[in-house]
């Protein structure tokens, strides 16, 4: 069985690693074009990455679409089945 990620999976750990702002929107510009995915989610992943003003901020987007995304959003905290651990990111403002 293969597992599937989404592209939000596949690019976070290496977004949560670097540091410069300019690097990551070359990063994940070049990492979504190349990705056979609906257009018009292309199109709003890359209008995030022309309107990001700070490494922090695009991080945020990063984290909060993982949430939207994988079904981890805070409708589903009350249940008992899943857990919802927070991870606290420290970086350097650019």
């Amino acid at each position: 069985m293969i597992a599937i990620k989404s592209i939000f999976e596949q690019i976070s750990t290496t977004v949560f690693t670097m540091k410069n702002l300019n690097e990551v929107k070359e990063y994940v510009k070049t990492f979504v074009k190349d990705k056979d995915i609906n257009e018009k989610d292309k199109q709003s992943i890359l209008r995030e990455v022309d309107n990001a003003k700070s490494l922090v901020k695009f991080q945020q987007y990063i984290c909060n679409a993982l949430l939207k995304y994988e079904g981890m959003g805070m409708n589903k905290i009350n249940k008992p089945k899943d857990h919802i651990t927070a991870i606290i990111i420290e970086t350097e403002e650019d």
